[in-house]
């Protein structure tokens, strides 16, 4: 009860707008000048600690134990398992992560390599840089620019032997905040109960009013459960998650037709929307049960009913630059309030095992969907709004002994559309392949609200993608060379062009190829003790782009050097260091806020600034703390990063976050 109340007032907390916690921020940062003299204290301590801890020790060891003050509880005895795990036969589970190697990595495109391209703070519109070949063949909204957030927060599930609760915050500077907490604890040894909640509360970085004034607030919640019998047989889990994440639109900094880099970052910059909404609720339903009948034999049922819906609104009567911001009005309204549902439910039923070292599976699924348009008549759309789709498929992995693993996926809905991947993992090397051809989605398909109008009828994308890997590992040296070729065909894309109309974004599909070649290489250099320097380099070679419709820099590149030990017997685990992230200049994909999607553009190439985190993570017993300060170039520097046009990226800025866990 005790772990509860604490999670409900650190929900509570967020809820207050945090003014508690910033103005403790406020005065952590005008106390920085003391902080050497303040980590030189705690450090003399610990060493008093252990030493005094030892001597007592010694002198009892023989003569008393007291299992009174013994912590039998830790990361160890609660424990981390997935449902995938489960479903391949795997009996594993995972100690909870206290691991403090890149801890200040809390931005999700940070957490991610990198590798996302957003609108410059935490929670906004969000794409992969590098597309990756689709796992939904049927149809989708289309909409998935927020994708990445509700992903990224699937509930996990756990065995623990004693209750389990977790406060993670993060008070990012100029007003960017998380805040993670999650409970958990065992019923009975075979039935456990848990939830998540998340909150993602990010200020506006241009022309902020003051504290609490919001680019982003979004809110998601989960509750767990997992159960199996005595003997295993039998074993279910189940989840409910819902989010609702709102976004308010600024629409990127307006200029003036010759304009520098340094503009978008001035004081005085004016966004070009004032009155805007984006938001996406999402809700999710998920059941998965098991019955082993033995070992070469099991049933299966998967359940998950997917809701969601995404709305645009604006006063654009009271917007300023409305007129000049949209293209175009095709619903003539005084208020703009788009929306759009897509609700899907997905049942699939097996049967799987392992005969000797062979994993199988085979399937068969039915997924009902129901798109509603506020706008659009059904009989508008080229496909039908709702209706049933059948898969059947199936999988194998083979175990060819500890060094070889051979994994193989056919999904088909017994038509054009269907799903192939193969994989092969060893010591010194893994391989895969994967080809889809998918539906294009409803938003590609047919569209119409307050400023846009779209009817297509666009034919099944084909994906294919191999990829292979090299590996090497010794003690100072770890590197690994890649190649990634890939070609679409069919692609449907966004794109920004003169189509003789109003209307200068609209879904396009590609008469020809797109052929990329991603050669890469990561490593890890150990060249003093406890010293790394390890990074990633990505070349981009399009040998194919027909209609433009790939934009990518031409190089990609990740760096960290780290110091990292464990000093006074184990009381002080800690890691400081510099991050860094640099790609070529190029032209990256625009943002176009009333239908939540990216495009191509051919009008503005951003900037190759680099971008250099130094940071500090330590651990003090079951605390977790990291100081990371963001942009150190921008110091120097008028502009930064700018990862979508006139969106400019994070500037020079302190963060603080800390993370703690309770095991009994």
């Amino acid at each position: 009860m005790v772990r509860i109340l604490i999670c409900f007032f650190a929900i509570l907390l967020i809820h207050t707008r945090l003014s508690i916690v910033y103005s403790f921020l406020e005065l952590f940062l005008r106390a920085l000048r003391f902080l050497s003299v303040t980590l030189i204290f705690l450090i003399a301590s610990f060493q008093l600690m252990a030493q005094e801890e030892e001597e007592i020790e010694t002198r009892t060891r023989s003569s008393i134990i007291d299992d009174s003050t013994k912590q039998i509880y830790g990361p160890t005895t609660s424990r981390i398992f997935s449902e995938e795990d489960i479903f391949f036969n795997r009996w594993v589970s995972y100690p909870i992560d206290t691991i403090i190697r890149n801890f200040h990595r809390f931005s999700f495109v940070k957490r991610y390599k990198n590798l996302y391209q957003d609108l410059g703070n935490i929670g906004t519109a969000a794409r992969k840089i590098y597309d990756d070949v689709p796992t939904v063949i049927g149809v989708s909204s289309g909409f998935d620019a927020y994708d990445l957030y509700w992903d990224d927060f699937a509930p996990q599930h756990y065995n623990t032997r004693s209750p389990y609760s977790n406060l993670n915050v993060i008070l990012g500077g100029n007003g960017r905040s998380l805040t993670n907490v999650t409970y958990a604890r065992n019923i009975n040894p075979r039935w456990n109960f848990g939830f998540n909640y998340h909150g993602i509360f990010s200020d506006k970085q241009i022309a902020r009013r003051g504290r609490g004034d919001r680019n982003v607030r979004s809110e998601s919640y989960d509750v767990f459960m997992s159960y199996h019998s005595k003997d295993s047989a039998y074993i279910a889990i189940g989840s409910f998650r819902r989010m609702y994440h709102r976004v308010y639109e600024f629409g990127g900094v307006k200029t003036e037709d010759s304009f520098s880099w340094s503009d978008l970052f001035a004081e005085n910059a004016q966004p070009w929307l004032s009155l805007a909404e984006s938001n996406m609720l999402g809700r999710n339903y998920h059941i998965y049960q098991q019955y082993k009948v033995a070992e070469a034999l099991q049933v299966y049922h998967r359940f998950d009913s997917d809701r969601r819906r995404y709305e645009f609104n604006n006063d654009f009567e009271n917007e300023p630059f409305g007129d000049l911001f949209f293209d175009a009005r095709v619903v003539d309204s005084a208020y703009t309030a788009d929306h759009t549902k897509f609700n899907t439910i997905r049942n699939e039923a097996g049967i799987k095992g392992n005969l000797l070292k062979l994993f199988y599976n085979g399937y068969v699924a039915l997924r009902n969907y129901d798109m509603q348009y506020k706008y659009v008549a059904n009989e508008d759309v080229s496909i039908p709004v709702r209706g049933a789709e059948f898969y059947v498929g199936g999988r194998i992995g083979l175990q060819l002994d500890s060094l070889v693993q051979v994994n193989g996926l056919l999904e088909s809905m017994l038509d054009d559309r269907y799903r192939l991947e193969g994989s092969i993992n060893t010591k010194w090397f893994n391989a895969a392949i994967k080809r889809s051809v998918v539906s294009p989605s409803f938003l590609q398909q047919a569209y119409r609200g307050a400023h846009d109008e779209w009817f297509n009828n666009f034919s099944p994308i084909q994906y294919n993608e191999l990829n292979g890997q090299l590996i090497y590992r010794s003690k100072r040296l770890a590197i690994y060379p890649g190649i990634r070729l890939a070609t679409f065909q069919n692609y449907v894309f966004f794109k920004q062009d003169d189509f003789g109309i109003d209307q200068t974004v609209l879904p396009v599909q590609s008469s020809g190829f797109q052929t990329l070649a991603l050669p890469e290489v990561a490593m890890r250099v150990t060249p003093i003790k406890n010293t790394t320097l390890s990074g990633q380099l990505i070349y981009a070679s399009i040998l194919e782009n027909a209609d433009n419709a790939i934009q990518l820099p031409e190089f990609f590149v990740n760096a960290q050097l780290a110091y990292a030990n464990i000093w006074f017997n184990g009381n002080f685990d800690f890691q400081i260091g510099v991050d860094f992230h640099w790609k070529s200049a190029y032209t990256p994909y625009g943002y176009d806020p009333v239908i939540q999607q990216f495009y191509t553009q051919q009008n503005y190439a951003s900037p190759d600034f680099p971008v250099a985190d130094v940071f500090l993570n330590a651990k003090i017993i079951r605390g977790r703390v990291f100081l990371k300060y963001s942009n150190v170039f921008k110091t120097f520097n008028s502009f930064g990063d700018i990862p979508t046009p006139f969106y400019p990226g994070v500037v020079n800025v302190l963060n603080f976050g800390f993370d703690w866990s309770f095991y009994d």
